[in-house]
């Protein structure tokens, strides 16, 4: 032999590599020490035994050989992720997901010089393959076709680059103008019966009586009552996870079985419309005729956890694609408070960021880069794809705070008026404003997030309500405002699909819903109403705090999507909250004006909201008798007179910095203040 084994041809090598170590060992063995060191005392290379050896030598290869060619397959696909992108994206070049079989050294070939494939990554098992592909910004939208290739063949797929929607109609982020309205798409309207039972889901698992089945609520059934969200006055719909979710039925001896994943939060396809709900075509439309009508779109994206069923949980892309595996995991403790801490315990810090919801939501592990950048391309597709206006993530505090930094950046480089709130479901303002964008925490990292939802607020409003603590408590909880950068990109909201409905509550009354509502809708921040609050749904904790929507499905007794179908008290409801979101909607000072504590009681709040434009004093009381308040406005112009314009009250009259008002029983009026020149002030 002329030279070691390291220097046969490349092209073997690359093909064959375990075999090649194989044959290293074997003939390192048989020369005694490492056949790659040639020497002159190396019996191998003695002259005499040349011969034999070689003879060998050649042996092993063709069985080796042999053996590689009777088990070698050639290499399949089963799905590529993302199946699109877009020239001129921010993120060039975009990183496919493919999985499939025997892509073990396989290559990417493009066919065309537009797309450039580079840096293949394939797992130990060679069923999933990373690759980058560059996208020429003049590439011309429409499908192209790729190779995965191996030494036993290749497959061609399939890969489109997007026409861009247009961002002036798209794209077009939340603020404190608007009003979010939150619907669970199972539960709101059945606009397609044909979906109710998609392919492989067995009868059971669509039940409209067992509460944690599917009832068949759908996308076709949103776009029917998009004019139902306009009429009631809500700017954007906020809908419940739309990814595709396993379609079995869990059955077991718990209370919650049997069982579905109708929620949508149990992902099994990152990139799939879930089948019971309709498909990319129908939620494209949706978008379309709700943007047509006004009406924003907010997707409820999940990057922490995903379902049981999803194929990545038993062939995972990546030995660290989840934090443990299925048999081997740590549960979460929720511990949370300690991610506020520099001095919180390393084990704790883990568990509360790598710990499994249950032992049926494996938890994605950012710190893996291969996960991140998977996660930041899928929330860029679907508002690419669709043209949604924002996104809520799910359970952020138990995702690192350097990816939701670097998901909201990615979001807002390609999309500047993109906006996303996070569900830090805490409620203490310490630990949701530590998640908020706009100032940098222990860490060092400023997250850029948008918003968190305030929860805080919210649950004092309930209590204040509901009778359990008084009307001061509002102020009190308000004064934790000067943890947050900047209070009106609060998201403040009346109730969610997570929690007790106010009209369930202990001490809950339809006028204490008002109150709440009218507190919601005219304090800082941007406000959101969960589906059915508008007409006083009731509903206890989860699931039934998710009822159907009355007149949403086939034999509904009456429906509530019409005033003629609504009970009297359904009806008043309706009505209050509507007047309520258009007072907001008409005034400025409302949206985005400066929140200043005037007055404060056991029974009563005052305050006002007041910009460069107007003022407006807001003032509630509780209490179930007429109470005559007097409440200093200084800063308010001499003899500048309050009108009410929502509510029953008289107009007042500013004297000597106070104002003197007899407020009604159990009641919320809303005053404009206009100084004695006729201006507003």
């Amino acid at each position: 032999m002329s030279g070691c084994w390291d220097r046969r041809p490349q092209c073997w090598e690359r093909r064959h590599p375990r075999l090649l170590l194989s044959a290293k060992t074997i003939l390192a063995e048989a020369a005694g020490k490492d056949a790659c060191a040639p020497s002159k005392r190396n019996s191998f290379f003695r002259p005499v035994e040349t011969a034999r050896r070689l003879a060998f030598f050649t042996w092993l290869c063709v069985t080796l050989l042999g053996a590689a060619t009777v088990d070698a397959k050639p290499p399949s696909i089963i799905k590529v992720e993302p199946p699109s992108w877009w020239a001129g994206h921010s993120i060039n070049p975009v990183r496919l997901l493919i999985h499939g079989e025997n892509l073990i050294n396989a290559l990417v070939v493009s066919k065309s010089p537009a797309i450039t494939p580079s840096d293949v990554r394939v797992n130990e098992r060679g069923t999933y393959l990373f690759v980058n592909l560059s996208i020429d910004p003049a590439a011309q939208a429409g499908p192209y076709v790729l190779n995965v290739e191996t030494s036993e063949g290749s497959v061609p797929f399939r890969f489109a680059v997007n026409p861009p929607l247009d961002p002036s109609k798209n794209f077009q982020g939340i603020n404190s103008n608007d009003c979010i309205y939150l619907i669970m798409i199972d539960r709101f309207s059945d606009g397609d019966p044909s979906n109710d039972s998609p392919a492989g889901a067995p009868p059971a698992a669509t039940n409209r009586h067992n509460a944690r089945a599917y009832h068949g609520g759908d996308l076709r059934g949103v776009i029917n009552h998009l004019s139902y969200l306009k009429d009631l006055g809500v700017t954007a719909v906020w809908l419940t996870p739309w990814y595709d979710n396993w379609n079995g039925l869990h059955t077991c001896d718990r209370p919650w079985c049997p069982s579905t994943y109708y929620h949508g939060y149990h992902a099994i396809d990152y990139y799939g419309v879930e089948d019971h709900f309709g498909d990319m075509s129908t939620l494209k439309e949706l978008v379309e005729k709700a943007h047509s009508m006004g009406l924003k779109v907010i997707q409820d994206q999940v990057a922490n956890h995903i379902g049981s069923e999803h194929p990545w949980v038993s062939d995972p892309p990546l030995a660290n694609w989840f934090h443990g595996t299925m048999q081997k995991h740590e549960l979460n403790r929720f511990q949370n408070s300690v991610l506020l801490s520099p001095h919180g315990s390393p084990a704790q810090v883990r568990n509360t960021l790598d710990g499994w919801f249950s032992d049926d939501m494996p938890d994605m592990n950012q710190d893996e880069p291969e996960v991140a950048r998977y996660e930041i391309q899928n929330s860029l597709w679907w508002v690419g794809m669709t043209g949604i206006d924002g996104i809520r993530q799910d359970t952020i505090q138990y995702i690192p705070r350097f990816f939701i930094r670097d998901l909201s950046n990615a979001l807002h480089r390609q999309y500047p008026r993109m906006w996303m709130v996070g569900e830090v479901f805490e409620r203490d303002a310490a630990q949701t404003s530590f998640f908020i964008g706009g100032h940098t925490g222990w860490d060092g990292i400023d997250t850029n997030l948008d918003s968190v939802f305030d929860f805080a607020l919210w649950s004092k409003s309930l209590d204040v309500f509901t009778n359990h603590e008084p009307v001061r408590a509002l102020q009190d909880q308000l004064k934790y405002d000067a943890l947050y950068p900047d209070p009106s990109k609060i998201t403040v909201f009346a109730n969610n699909h997570d929690t007790a409905r106010f009209m369930s509550l202990e001490g809950a009354t339809l006028n204490g819903l008002k109150l709440h509502l009218a507190f919601i809708l005219s304090t800082r921040g941007i406000p959101q109403l969960y589906v059915g609050e508008e007409i006083g749904m009731q509903g206890r904790g989860d699931p039934d705090n998710r009822r159907d929507f009355p007149g949403g499905f086939p034999g509904d007794p009456h429906n509530a999507f019409t005033s003629n179908g609504r009970s009297a008290a359904e009806q008043g409801m309706w009505q209050w909250t509507h007047d309520w979101i258009n007072l907001r909607k008409k005034h400025s000072a409302i949206q985005n004006g400066l929140l200043t504590d005037l007055y404060a009681d056991e029974d009563s709040y005052v305050f006002s909201r007041r910009n460069d434009e107007e003022a407006l004093v807001v003032i509630i009381n509780r209490s179930s008798s007429a109470r005559k308040l007097s409440i200093n406005v200084k800063g308010f112009a001499e003899g500048s007179v309050l009108k009410a314009i929502l509510g029953q009250s008289n107009s007042t009259v500013v004297r000597q910095n106070k104002i003197e008002v007899d407020a009604p029983p159990t009641s919320a009026v809303a005053y404009v203040v206009t100084k004695p020149g006729g201006s507003q002030e």
